[in-house]
């Protein structure tokens, strides 16, 4: 008889925020390392808190707003100067498109309360930002791993959806776009699933107009967008 096959234990790995030295408003979570070059684990694997005071780190206190995956910052540049004094947060997890990103926003003096982040969305919301500080999400063409193994390395997951709860204000909006059909099945099925999210709209249009660059380049190629709206229910 085969022996029942255990869980592999989650191991949690100390992260770092820090700012860079050349370009304002610009920050990167490291995975912090041991002199061996091994991630270094939480002692106990238990996570501390390292939450973000607001107001030092955006200049102004909250709420904020978050989108997840920014890319070259195509909508986080449109977006925030129709918004200039809203503290509005982006994360982005490759480094050069973060790059890119965050020197738009350093050479824009109009939009001061404007920061991205080079790192994993999820540790990000989970360990560095207060608890109920978030009024809007925005999650537009992420990544969607199309081959069937690669499913796992897609971010969008119940347990995602649980620190974008943590993170949210009660009421907060969550908007969600992709051009990649099976993706977006599996992004509905999970919203359907979860007791605390509302749909708003299910067939939104692009948020106040504005169109990412993916969504500009699949557009024009005829491709089907897919988007809608959530409300996070308190």
């Amino acid at each position: 008889m085969d022996k029942e096959r255990l869980p592999r234990p989650t191991v949690e790995f100390r992260r770092e925020l820090r700012a860079s030295q050349d370009l304002t408003k610009y920050w990167h979570l490291f995975l912090l390392k041991n002199d061996l070059g091994k991630p270094m684990p939480w002692p106990e694997n238990k996570v501390e808190s390292q939450v973000l005071d607001l107001t030092d780190f955006f200049g102004k206190p909250g709420p904020i707003e978050v989108e997840i995956g920014c890319g070259k910052g195509g909508f986080l540049v449109d977006y925030t100067t129709l918004h200039p004094d809203l503290p509005f947060l982006a994360i982005e997890n490759e480094a050069s498109i973060a790059y890119h990103a965050a020197s738009r926003i350093a050479r824009r003096d109009h939009l001061p309360h404007a920061r991205l982040v080079l790192g994993d969305a999820f540790y990000f919301l989970r360990d560095f930002l207060p608890q109920s500080c978030v009024q809007t999400f925005h999650m537009y063409f992420p990544d969607p791993w199309p081959k069937k193994r690669h499913h796992k390395f897609r971010l969008l997951k119940p347990a995602f959806l649980e620190v974008v709860r943590r993170a949210a204000l009660p009421g907060a909006l969550f908007h969600w776009g992709t051009d990649h059909a099976e993706y977006h099945e599996e992004a509905s099925a999970f919203f359907a699933a979860t007791p605390w999210l509302q749909m708003v709209d299910p067939d939104a249009p692009p948020t106040e107009g504005i169109q990412t660059n993916f969504e500009k380049k699949y557009r024009a190629q005829g491709k089907p967008i897919y988007r809608c709206v959530l409300r996070v229910q308190g």
